[in-house]
């Protein structure tokens, strides 16, 4: 079959690799189409630390079961599928407890596509409880958002606020975006985007924001304020991972707001704990997401509201992957948003 691996930092080679066979409590999985999520592009860039080069990468996607292997049950040629991509040890103090995102083993094991081999090929070899069932409302191209939209759910589950009267999402690409999608879901009255780039910030209006701010805005933090009746956010998600966008989110957030990180960070941030003391806000590291965020996504994705023909920036075959998929999005950030790959 056909695979992106990756092979080091701007080296990722389309080849023939040989077909994955399942094992015990494993199923094959034809893959119909898979996105390029920002990390794999930082990984594109930057390298795949701690995890050694030569896998197939690829976390978002979705297809249908082709194969099972032994003592799987529940699953049958043919079924449409979409795939939560988080590896668990199943035996640790976490795994036990259902919290699978938080495994003692995460980082070794990592999650299909990063680390181990994922969806940016023909066929994919996962544990049997990774797939979910795909209901027909989700067409494939809807269906490898929900990893992306499941983030964000699990950020406000984290949270423990179910309706807060006002939210801001600070960074507007593809998470962030899928994040105001969330709010609206949510019903937030006030929910105020914060990101770069024409395309994006009107997607994020027709998507429920009620205010789109410029982050260089020098009277962003007002702006806020004259939305919130003078408060700040009650809830504040950070969904672009640089030390700008969290300073951001803690200056926009009231006291007692909770500010969420959903962006990765790849440097330190400096942190002025007296404004969190003075001001009882909370931060929470939010790491991906559980099945409960995975199921809460698609029926929040099924509602509909996704633009995907401005959404998806673009679609590309598999052998395209480099030429039309990476280098875009390294070279062209603020032409894209979503790009899927559709390995068939």
């Amino acid at each position: 079959m056909r695979a992106a691996v990756f092979h080091g930092p701007g080296d990722v080679r389309v080849s023939d690799v040989a077909d994955p066979r399942p094992g015990e409590g494993e199923v094959i999985i034809r893959v119909v189409c898979a996105g390029i999520c920002g990390s794999d592009v930082n990984r594109f860039r930057y390298g795949s630390y701690p995890w050694p080069p030569g896998f197939i990468m690829g976390h978002e996607f979705c297809g249908e079961i082709a194969e099972v292997g032994p003592g799987v049950k529940g699953w049958q040629p043919g079924q449409a599928v979409v795939v939560e991509p988080t590896l668990r040890c199943g035996t640790c103090f976490y795994c036990r407890a259902g919290q699978h995102n938080r495994c003692v083993d995460f980082v070794r094991r990592g999650i299909t596509g990063s680390g181990t081999d994922g969806g940016f090929a023909e066929y994919v070899r996962v544990p049997a409880y990774q797939p979910h069932r795909r209901p027909p409302e989700l067409p494939p191209s809807l269906a490898v958002l929900v990893e992306p939209t499941a983030v964000s759910v699990h950020g406000w589950r984290l949270a423990g606020i179910e309706s807060p009267d006002s939210a801001v999402i600070v960074g507007i690409g593809n998470i962030g975006l899928l994040g105001v999608l969330v709010a609206r879901a949510k019903g937030v009255r006030e929910i105020i985007a914060i990101g770069k780039y024409p395309p994006r910030q009107e997607l994020a209006r027709a998507y429920g924001a009620t205010h789109v701010l410029e982050p260089d805005d020098p009277g962003l933090r007002e702006h806020v304020l004259d939305a919130t009746r003078g408060l700040g956010a009650a809830l504040v998600l950070e969904a672009a991972g640089t030390p700008s966008s969290f300073r951001t989110a803690v200056a926009v957030a009231r006291k007692g707001g909770k500010i969420v990180i959903l962006g990765v960070f790849h440097e330190e941030v400096g942190l002025d704990l007296r404004s969190l003391l003075l001001n009882e806000q909370q931060v929470i590291g939010s790491l991906i997401y559980q099945p409960e965020d995975f199921a809460e996504a698609m029926e929040v994705l099924a509602r509909g509201g996704v633009d995907l023909a401005r959404h998806v920036t673009a679609a590309i075959p598999l052998d395209r992957i480099v030429t039309d998929g990476f280098l875009p999005l390294t070279e062209q950030r603020a032409r894209h948003i979503k790009i899927q790959v559709y390995p068939h």
